[in-house]
């Protein structure tokens, strides 16, 4: 264990040397192979150039070639404007035959240079062609065989690994006397700090150094004399704190005089989350540093929680929260759904009764009677959908294999009819598509159009007259899509608790706009009924409700 710093740090120097120097010897080995390969092209392009000087005052090229190729040491070739060969150094009989495919051939004939690397014959080495235009739209091509180019290479390589080797050699045995000598204080301190942390502070100062390791000596012999005089006292007032606190099932947070946090309970984190205390508490808190007792039911990161501040003298103030969520639950269900319930039923049931008196009161003429029968009907239809959406969260709860078997679908039509439905009720809403034709998901018509009108429908309801963007995109095996809009958005605190049934955080403004809280129940429902999941996010301003579903 003690040597493990000490190979970690040769371990790692090895590999940076290694890297290094492979890096460093690869673009020297590339460069001057490329230096070699620049040098013979440059050769070659010159003498092609003079070679087409020659032709064009000497005549007969099925002669000059030969005597050429003598004198430049490469093998020459001749073609005419018609791609015939006018002459070749190395295969006379190869006259007056076409050229063929050669692509180095064919630039030269634009007017550039035209290189290659390919074999001319089957049964000689690569040859390195560089083709150059003469007059009367002739071209001249010289090949030289790469075979000393690439012993050549070959040789500087060796070279250069044999060089490496002896210098990675080098850098390891002068690296391991570094490390050896650097890692012998620190394996001097390490012993030293295990039996300190071991509880023996009377241990022998471990080596010197000098330089900031002997500061860092001498400053852990100091700390080892100041925590044997403290450990007692801190083990006494550990021991007891960890009992008293421990012991608890109730949330325990303890402030100081300045309302820091002081100490926090396993109990109290999921009830004051991670930070600062949450604002509902500073109220008790102030009244506790005071010298006052408070006590008071709050809302703590969507948890009903009863607070009991008292305080502690000098130290600060304690503040016990008591989780009352699920005995509240029940009651506030209970309550919520006969509140909610009565409001959405008495005035269409109001409605109903007042015009059907009337009706049965007679003396109606036949119009008016059409219209007081028209509103029994949307006020009954009203009573029907409340009643319908109570059905579909009971059979989505119960029976989620209810919704049927998943089938692919296509999302960009799911949201243009949505939105087209939309636009029929509210037809000066804003709501921009932009959910590419080829995604599909896996899910069921009924559900997703249910789940995508009525978060466009909210949207466009709760969004105060602010534009609406739908968008999907593809992430890996899922397709996520997301319904944003500008309005007052969604409380932090609230994103679980929309979700539940008849929960709405501003009830009055959702009557007003026709909503009975069961919406996005039902969302939520038929998402996950279709192996999905939904959320809500801050848009600022706005919310952004998001679905996840398996791609088709």
């Amino acid at each position: 264990m003690r040597s493990s710093l000490r190979n970690r740090l040769l371990i790692t120097f090895l590999i940076l040397v290694v890297v290094v120097g492979a890096g460093t010897l690869f673009a020297i080995e590339r460069t001057l192979a490329d230096d070699l390969v620049k040098s013979l092209d440059t050769r070659l392009t010159k003498q092609g150039s003079a070679v087409a000087g020659w032709l064009t005052v000497a005549g007969h090229p099925d002669r000059l070639a030969p005597r050429l190729a003598a004198v430049t040491g490469t093998r020459i070739t001749i073609i005419g404007a018609d791609g015939l060969v006018q002459g070749d150094s190395l295969e006379p009989s190869t006259v007056g035959r076409p050229i063929g495919d050669a692509s180095e051939v064919a630039r030269a004939r634009r007017g550039e240079i035209g290189r290659a690397i390919r074999q001319l014959r089957l049964d000689e080495p690569p040859q390195y062609l560089v083709a150059v235009p003469a007059d009367f739209s002739r071209v001249i091509r010289l090949a030289v065989p790469l075979g000393d180019v690439l012993e050549t290479r070959a040789r500087m390589r060796n070279r250069l690994l044999v060089g490496s080797a002896f210098g990675l050699l080098g850098c390891l045995l002068l690296s391991w006397i570094f490390i050896r000598a650097v890692t012998r204080p620190l394996q001097s301190m390490t012993r030293t700090a295990e039996k300190l942390a071991q509880g023996d502070y009377d241990v022998l100062p471990p080596a010197d150094a000098g330089g900031e390791l002997g500061v860092l000596a001498r400053a852990m012999m100091h700390m080892a004399g100041e925590v044997k005089s403290r450990i007692g006292e801190l083990t006494e007032q550990r021991d007891l704190m960890s009992t008293v606190i421990g012991g608890l099932v109730e949330g325990v947070v303890v402030v100081d005089r300045t309302g820091t946090v002081a100490l926090v309970n396993d109990a109290a984190k999921p009830l004051v989350g991670e930070g600062e205390l949450p604002s509902p508490l500073r109220p008790l808190i102030q009244r506790a540093l005071a010298g006052e007792q408070a006590d008071a039911e709050l809302e703590l990161l969507g948890r009903e929680v009863r607070a009991s501040a008292r305080p502690l003298g000098e130290p600060g103030a304690i503040i016990v929260l008591y989780d009352v969520t699920r005995m509240r639950a029940l009651e506030a269900v209970r309550r919520e759904f006969l509140s909610n319930a009565a409001h959405e039923l008495r005035t269409p049931v109001t409605s109903i009764s007042g015009y059907a008196e009337t009706l049965l009161g007679g003396g109606v003429d036949a119009e008016t009677s059409k219209e007081f029968l028209t509103t029994i009907h949307r006020n009954a239809n009203r009573i029907a959908s409340l009643v319908s959406d109570l059905l579909v969260l009971d059979t989505l709860g119960g029976r989620p294999s209810i919704v049927g078997d998943r089938n692919p679908i296509t999302l960009s039509q799911v949201v243009r009819d949505a939105a087209r439905t939309t636009k029929g009720v509210y037809p000066a809403a804003q709501i921009d598509v932009e959910v590419p034709a080829e995604l599909a998901v896996l899910g069921t018509r009924d559900g997703l159009d249910h789940v995508v009108q009525n978060l466009i429908d909210n949207a466009v309801k709760y969004g105060a007259s602010t534009p609406v963007t739908v968008r999907a995109e593809r992430a890996g095996s899922h397709i996520t899509f997301s319904i944003s809009d500008r309005g007052p958005g969604i409380p932090k605190g609230y994103e679980e608790r929309i979700f539940e049934r008849f929960y709405r955080i501003d009830a009055g403004r959702s009557r007003a706009v026709g909503g009975s809280g069961l919406g996005l129940a039902i969302v939520k429902s038929q998402v996950e009924a279709m192996g999905g999941r939904v959320w809500v996010e801050q848009n600022h301003p706005g919310a952004r409700f998001v679905i996840e579903l398996d791609a088709a």
